[in-house]
């Protein structure tokens, strides 16, 4: 594991705090799941759009049944 140093507003601290509570979970357990979710997100977003741009991949085209 590496460390991480990060700031957030006071609020979201508490909010953060207060979830990480109700789920029996450490901030840091929270943070790291947040993390892992937006990087999995933002990745097949990136992923998606090189696709799209680039037409590296055949697409499949659904037609409806009366066409």
């Amino acid at each position: 594991m590496s460390d991480l140093v990060l700031s957030v507003a006071p609020e979201l601290k508490e909010r953060l705090e207060g979830l990480a509570a109700k789920m029996g979970r450490s901030v840091e357990a929270c943070v790291e799941l947040a993390l892992v979710e937006f990087v999995e997100h933002w990745e097949d977003f990136t992923h998606t759009v090189e696709v799209l741009e680039t037409g590296g991949e055949e697409r499949t085209v659904l037609r409806a049944v009366n066409d």
